[in-house]
């Protein structure tokens, strides 16, 4: 009896580290997937601003003198200026964006020469004369736009972009000196105010830059606009002359501008 009772105890002591070993062997019952890290939304409505920098060429200033001649500014530069801007948009997937946005670029000194070195306009035999015309010029764009994002890496999105609309140019009067600069008996000068015209344009860009998320419903945008604005009306006839009118025009005005700002989606 008591052999036998060793023995049971033996087959069960065995039996018990079979098993042990078996399930040491199994897969476990239920695999749990591996972790996946959070990934921020896309799509959705948002809003964006900007602050940035820019400076415009002018492709070229023209003036009616009389009923037929026509001439030329010699100098018709732009200095820089700032910029400030907003607008709302919709992300309509990971790759592909469209908004509108609305851009004030701020005084910008213009700074002219219709004439140098010309006889002067008193008739001074011998005596050259320089004009000098100064204004100042402000433009607001109002454009449609839409981006294609190429992908998302380490939380920066680099993209490209166009826009098509318009832009409101605002000049100023254009004040016109003529001074004297050779041969003169005596130092003369003339002074006359032309008033400058505002009005629309027809304006394009094309954009470039990059965007960082800093969470999953903001990011920071910096990049690169450039945009071509049409020629137009700029100043009417001197005040002294006593004629109405436009009596000159610019060509095309190119802007190069580069902005950082923050957009934020409606997730």
């Amino acid at each position: 009896m008591g052999n036998l009772k060793t023995g049971l105890v033996s087959v069960a002591a065995l039996l018990a580290t079979t098993m042990a070993v078996s399930a040491a062997d199994l897969p476990p019952l239920i695999e749990l997937p591996p972790e996946v890290p959070p990934v921020a939304a896309h799509g959705g409505w948002y809003l964006r601003g900007d602050i940035g920098y820019a400076h415009t060429t002018v492709h070229g200033v023209r003036y009616f003198q009389g009923s037929s001649q026509t001439g030329r500014f010699e100098v018709h530069n732009v200095e820089e200026t700032w910029m400030i801007g907003g607008g709302f948009g919709y992300e309509v997937n990971d790759y592909f964006r469209v908004d509108l946005t609305a851009n004030y670029h701020a005084r910008a000194d213009f700074i002219g020469s219709s004439a140098q070195g010309v006889a002067c306009s008193d008739g001074t035999a011998g005596a050259t004369c320089t004009y000098s015309d100064n204004a100042d010029l402000q433009v607001t764009t109002l454009l449609a736009n839409a981006y294609l994002d190429l992908g998302t890496y380490h939380g920066f999105t680099p993209y490209v972009g166009g826009g098509i609309g318009g832009a409101f140019l605002h000049w100023g009067d254009v004040i016109n000196d003529e001074n004297c600069v050779g041969g003169c008996p005596v130092t003369t000068e003339a002074y006359d105010v032309h008033n400058g015209v505002d009005g629309w344009r027809f304006a394009y860009a094309f954009h470039a830059g990059a965007a960082y998320d800093l969470s999953a419903n903001l990011k920071i945008d910096a990049g690169y606009t450039y945009t071509h604005i049409t020629g137009g009306d700029m100043f009417g006839f001197g005040r002294t002359s006593g004629l109405q009118g436009v009596q000159g025009s610019h060509g095309s005005l190119e802007m190069h501008g580069v902005h950082v700002g923050m957009r934020y989606t409606f997730h």
